[in-house]
């Protein structure tokens, strides 16, 4: 199912990025989705006592484990190799700029980077009553997210310092003021991070009491459930390598300041 997801998404970012009368071996970006969010969870809430080997085992299978599967998918050699910089990266992994489909892709000095963004949740920071299976999984959310960045900031150096010296060393010798002003080249990563939302209306939420729903309004700065929005939002602001580009590893909280 993991990989059949990937797929799915590598090949709709193929058919996005290729004009209807151009052939896909005309592309200049990695034909491949540059952007992941894993926001898939459940709950089995209950007292540690009443927890049952299934009810810690589902919890975990789908908020963590099936976190690191998406994750360990979206980094394959082959997706990596055209997210980074084309064939000085296949050649690091033994594969070929052509096995992610795009033929050209060799011919640009980089590729585009790409974002992972990881969805945890406030109860792994603060702890909430009858979560003891579901906090466990949202903290190892926050350690893979910052552990995959750690790994994925070094590999993304080490792939693409070579091609930013000979980039830069290729801007010539004029003593021209501009051109010495000019911008230095800055080479694409694989950035991860995490959302940790508060209360949220989703279908999640509906299933809590009003009464403990009213309760936990209460203990919010800004007073109100957060919305879909207000999570999807800070994801876009993750995702755009223009707008947090120099941010990865982070966790980062989505819940009106909410104190449990």
């Amino acid at each position: 199912q993991v990989r059949e997801a990937m797929a799915s998404a590598d090949d709709l970012a193929r058919r996005c990025l290729t004009p209807p009368s151009s052939p896909s071996s005309s592309l200049k970006s990695p034909a491949v989705a540059s952007i992941l969010v894993n926001c898939a969870g459940i709950t089995r809430d209950g007292r540690i006592g009443n927890l049952s080997d299934r009810d810690w085992c589902d919890v975990l299978d789908v908020n963590l484990k099936g976190t690191f599967l998406m994750c360990q998918a979206f980094c394959e050699p082959k997706r990596l190799s055209g997210l980074l910089v084309g064939d000085n990266m296949a050649k690091e992994f033994g594969t070929s700029a052509s096995s992610v489909g795009d033929s050209t892709l060799g011919q640009s000095k980089f590729g585009i980077g790409g974002s992972i963004i990881n969805i945890g949740s406030i109860v792994s920071s603060y702890g909430n009553y009858g979560q003891v299976n579901y906090g466990a999984s949202k903290g190892g959310v926050v350690g893979l997210t910052r552990s995959l960045a750690k790994e994925m900031a070094s590999l993304s150096w080490k792939a693409t310092s070579g091609k930013a010296t000979s980039a830069v060393d290729n801007i010539g010798d004029n003593d021209n003021e501009k051109e010495e002003e000019e911008e230095q080249i800055v080479p694409p990563t694989v950035r991860v991070n995490c959302i940790q939302p508060g209360f949220i209306q989703t279908p999640m939420a509906d299933a809590v009491p009003e009464k403990i729903l009213s309760d936990m309004t209460r203990k919010i700065a800004l007073r109100r459930l957060g919305r879909a929005e207000d999570v999807a939002n800070l994801a876009l602001f993750l995702a755009s390598s223009e707008r947090s580009g120099y941010v990865t590893g982070e966790a980062f909280e989505c819940s009106g300041m909410l104190r449990l």
